[in-house]
């Protein structure tokens, strides 16, 4: 219903704004007596689109008849005829400014002789041709023109100063010269006042610099390779994948391989085969919006099939397949905008069920996948994101017409095109764009294949095995690095994360992993603890633990030259500390019957390294939760630092969708990376928790360092890049503080806090440099976070999402 409502609505704009007369004469032979200036500035470094940056004052009598109703407020009609009549062709007062921004309403203040208007814009140089204001950047390939031709109102009006800054590095030539520069590159013209009253129209070339004429230009002359930089991404994930499957096959986690195995392998290696099928067959486009329009929803419908046979469901085929038929039905019938509606609505809904009866059969392959909920469901989220779709239609249509006439028949003929080619664009692209969140589907099937592997029963490993690390470095890059290879607009390198990503965590593994406590090899036999530990030693080593604690304890305060009640020497003490480092094994023939731990290995150290839980998958499973707690907040920052603060998020139709799946995605992030450290618990180097999350922090660091170099060879944003790596390091290390608490929570009901039994685990000294460490990582995310805010104000940001 209120759907229909808001269609009702928006249909019939006419109405909305009430029927008026033609507008009244704009008196332009009142505003000889104007006194109008105009600056305009391009800004280059640091983004991927150069910013032009436009200013214009005027100060108009007040005895000009339209000058009151400027003090009106800014919805009103009156207001608005008014200032179209300043800064619009008379013309043409229905000219749309699709290009122009707005930081804020025009100021307008009197002092009852003149008002004065001060309209401040800006637009982003994507485009072949930009207008604002008085301003028009046409782009060529190398060079750019910028004209500037005075409002026809105000051509008879005194004209102060007319300032262009092209910005590095300045302009090749003007027409006419100009009369004085100011700074670096800006020039000025400063009309005489014989001139004053006949403005003319002003011509200026610039080289703007490379990165950023690349990037004005490459959505259309380098589409095609942007496209397959994304498509080659996601065939090197399938590739990966493939092999991580066929080595999980060969080397199954238990004695026998599980049907749950078997099946979890299958549905991987099919799912990330299909998905670049399905966006390379997505990936086409019409010319004709009729044409594209029922395309694409025929391809959202054989999408929505596609995915849903991977379950093996007829059920799911069926009821993916009558949405879908349906949407394509109401788009060959009519091309009206409820018939659009409904067209989009049910093939979102295809898509959607047939999306959620796969998540559905990876999270749980036994189960049916439950099409009485899922198929309501997915109509709900459907119409949500075709609402939000018209509700930010809607607000762009009242950003770029703010001056036009409602009152006119083109103005509503105008508005219905522009409802209209909104709706034929989400039913052309919408399959394409919901496929650029696939990696989701991805991730939960890798982590599918991990459940099956980590809960095997009588598994034979008590770490990550081969197999299970290739599977948790994709799921790496696939879920929780940030996306790297996305430069000047291009994503042609966007396959990139894929080697820096494993390359950067495999690194750590292979080098750090030498150092972990568990790769330790015993004194006498040389073993490694990794192929002895198990978790039937573990209440064995606890009791060691407190007892290890406690005598060096006894140790401190004999060494301050306090008595002990036992009355023990120091000789004592450390006689039974060696004890507690004797390791007993099984009685060999020609082998020994004890052995003794490493000299720089601690009872302590093999509990805090083996973690809270029996398994690898436990741990991750139980790292993961903790991160997801610590997250929220951060993930609500992030997404409005990306999307919200700098007003992204109604920039395009898709902005209210991608914004609330941004907040999905930041936390997605961080809870697989909290699961990678608990998983990788035992692999990872390290004695304490803290140092494992620095060593797993760094290798994240790493690939985020080597696009921060790329960044700055093509003079781009930094973005939040490191406050993600701050937050990240800051979540992570409170994940492992958690984990080692855990560790020892049998013994929480002998301490007041929490934090005594951490005093008493780490034994002081420790503590007090962890503690130190924590703040230190909270410091440093505060000063980067007032840095990032305090540097004028936000910035492009890379979304946390891959291609």
């Amino acid at each position: 219903m209120t759907l229909v409502t808001l269609v009702c609505w928006l249909t019939s704009p006419a109405a909305a704004y009430g029927a008026a007369g033609n507008a009244d004469d704009c008196a332009v032979h009142r505003l000889a007596s104007a006194h109008v200036s105009a600056s305009l500035r391009l800004l280059h470094h640091g983004r991927t689109h150069s910013r032009a940056e436009s200013v214009m004052t005027v100060r108009v009598p007040a005895s000009w008849p339209l000058a009151p109703k400027l003090l009106m407020s800014e919805d009103s009609s009156a207001y608005r005829q008014a200032l179209r009549c300043l800064v619009r062709e008379e013309a043409d007062t229905q000219r749309l400014r699709p290009d122009e921004w707005r930081k804020a309403p025009p100021r307008i203040t009197s002092d009852g002789k003149e008002v004065r208007i001060r309209m401040e814009t800006y637009a982003w140089v994507d485009e072949r041709h930009v207008s604002l204001g008085p301003w028009r950047i046409e782009t060529g390939f190398t060079r750019w023109t910028i004209r500037f031709k005075a409002p026809e109102a105000l051509r008879a009006a005194r004209w102060g100063t007319i300032e262009i800054d092209p910005g590095t590095p300045g302009a090749e030539w003007a027409r006419p010269e100009p009369s004085a520069g100011r700074g670096a590159h800006a020039l000025v013209w400063k009309p005489s006042t014989a001139s004053a009253r006949s403005i003319p129209e002003i011509e200026v070339r610039t080289t703007p610099p490379w990165q950023r004429a690349w990037a004005a230009r490459d959505g259309r002359d380098m589409n095609n390779v942007s496209v397959l930089g994304g498509f080659l991404w996601m065939v090197g994930i399938a590739a990966v994948a493939t092999v991580a499957a066929q080595s999980a096959r060969r080397r199954p986690a238990g004695a026998l391989t599980t049907p749950e195995e078997t099946g979890a392998a299958r549905r991987l290696v099919g799912w990330v085969w299909l998905s670049p099928a399905l966006a390379f067959l997505n990936g086409f486009r019409i010319g004709s919006p009729d044409a594209g329009a029922v395309l694409g929803i025929a391809l959202w419908a054989g999408t929505a099939v596609a995915i849903a046979a991977l379950c093996r469901g007829p059920a799911a085929m069926a009821v993916t397949g009558t949405l879908g038929a349906s949407a394509v039905i109401s788009v060959l019938v009519s091309s009206s905008t409820g018939a659009l509606i409904t067209a989009d609505v049910l093939a979102q809904s295809a898509l959607f069920c047939g999306a959620l009866a796969w998540a559905r059969q990876l999270s749980a392959p036994h189960r049916r996948p439950g099409l009485p909920v899922l198929v309501p469901l997915s109509m709900a989220l459907a119409a949500v994101l075709v609402g939000c779709h018209l509700w930010l239609s809607e607000r762009e249509w009242e950003r770029v017409s703010w001056l036009s006439d409602p009152a006119t028949d083109e103005y509503a003929t105008r508005h219905g095109e522009h409802l209209t080619s909104g709706l034929h664009e989400l039913a052309a692209d919408g399959a394409t764009w919901l496929l650029g969140y696939d990696f989701l589907l991805t991730a939960l099937a890798i982590v599918a294949l991990l459940r099956a592997r980590g809960t095997a029963p009588q598994s034979r490993h008590a770490a990550p095995a081969t197999p299970d690390i290739l599977l948790m470095l994709l799921l790496y890059t696939v879920v929780v690095t940030p996306p790297v290879g996305f430069y000047l607009n291009n994503s042609a390198l966007a396959w990139l994360p894929i080697g820096l990503d494993i390359a950067s965590l495999g690194l750590l593994l292979v080098v750090g992993g030498r150092r972990s406590t568990l790769a330790q090899r015993l004194d006498v036999s040389g073993r490694p603890l990794r192929e002895l530990f198990t978790e039937a030693h573990r209440v064995d080593f606890l009791h060691r633990a407190r007892q290890y604690r406690e005598l060096h304890a006894t140790l401190r305060r004999l060494d301050h030259g306090q008595s002990d009640e036992t009355a023990m020497t120091r000789a004592a003490v450390e006689r039974r500390l060696r004890g507690l480092h004797r390791w007993r094994t099984p009685r060999h023939v020609n082998g020994p019957t004890s052995d003794r731990l490493p000299s720089d290995v601690t009872v302590v150290d093999v509990v805090l390294a083996w973690g809270p839980r029996a398994t690898w998958w436990e741990n991750g499973h139980r790292a993961a939760t903790y991160a997801a707690l610590l997250a929220v907040p951060a993930s609500a920052l992030m997404t409005w630092r990306t999307w919200i603060e700098n007003g992204s998020w109604e920039q395009t139709s898709w902005g209210a969708a991608d914004t609330a799946l941004t907040l999905l995605l930041w936390e997605l992030g961080w809870v697989g990376a909290g699961f990678l450290l608990g998983a990788l618990w035992r692999l990872l180097p390290g004695r304490r928790g803290p140092a494992r999350a620095l060593g797993f922090g760094l290798a994240y660091a790493l690939p985020t360092g080597l696009d921060a170099l790329a960044r700055l060879a093509t003079d781009e944003s930094q973005g939040d890049a490191a406050l993600d790596v701050s937050l990240t390091l800051l979540i992570l290390t409170v994940t492992a503080l958690a984990m080692d608490l855990e560790t020892f929570r049998g013994e929480r009901r002998y301490w007041p806090s929490q934090l005594s039994l951490l005093l008493s685990v780490y034994q002081m000294r420790y503590l007090a440099l962890q503690a130190a460490y924590l703040i230190a990582q909270i410091v440093a995310a505060i000063t980067i976070w007032q840095f990032v805010t305090d540097s004028g104000g936000p910035t492009e940001n890379p979304v946390k999402f891959q291609p």
